[in-house]
Parts: C-alpha cells; structure tokens; sequence
C-alpha cells in the first residue's frame, strides 16, 4: 500500500562519526550536525501533523546533492550508505517511527544539474502487508 511520496528541500549531507567529550558524551559537528538541526524545520513544514508510519515498509531515496564548481568526481563525495543514515535518521519519529522498519530499500545518489541548484532528495514509502 503507497504510503506517500515526499520531495525535501535541504542539500542532503553524509553522516559522519560522532565525537566524544572527555566526559563521555557524544556530540556531532559540522556539515552534519547543521543538516540534522536543519532537518527538522524542513520536515516540520513538508510533513505538517504527519502520524509516524508502523510496521514494515519499502523506501525509494533519490538524494541530489549540490554539485560544487569544479569536479572530477562522477557522483558526490561520501558513501551512500552515510547519505541514507542521515536522512534515515532525522525521520525517526517524523515520517515513521524507527528506520528499523525499514525492509526494501532503493537508493541512488547524484549530483544536482549545476553548482547552481541546491540539493534536495525524495522519499517513497510503501507499507508491506
């Protein structure tokens, strides 16, 4: 059963390794740590008063991401599995209530047409019976 489609506007961005303070506490920083605070604004106004998704499910994730001026790489820097873990992440409780759920997954990743368009990524959901 189709769950629904969702188009995010917000360059989506690989997940990096956590630091860890003298005292223990794990804290991310950067580039990442700016998207996961920016993601829930965006996913606030894309999915409104959404009720999380339960049980299983199937995902299709298209990511574009900002291309820069110049490169040489055929697709963006990062792997795709980080890219996933970061959107993944920020959905908990939003789009569905733990990316556990998730059992089928289709992913690509690939660069925006120009440095000029910023990046975005859509996400399909279909619920497993």
């Amino acid at each position: 059963m189709k769950a629904g489609e969702w188009v995010f506007n917000l360059n989506p961005v690989a997940a990096s390794r956590p630091r860890v303070s003298k005292y223990g506490h794990a804290y991310f920083t950067g580039a990442y740590k700016e998207f996961r605070n920016n993601m829930i604004d965006v996913a606030e106004a894309v999915l409104g008063e959404f009720v999380p998704l339960q049980g299983p499910l199937s995902v299709d994730l298209e990511i574009f991401v900002r291309k820069p001026k110049t490169t040489k790489l055929p697709s963006p820097r990062g792997d795709i599995d980080n890219f996933t873990k970061a959107i993944f992440d920020s959905l908990n409780k939003r789009l569905w209530e733990d990316d556990r759920q998730i059992e089928k997954l289709y992913v690509v990743k690939c660069w925006t047409d120009g440095p000029d368009e910023d990046g975005w990524f859509k996400i399909g959901v279909n619920q497993i019976d």
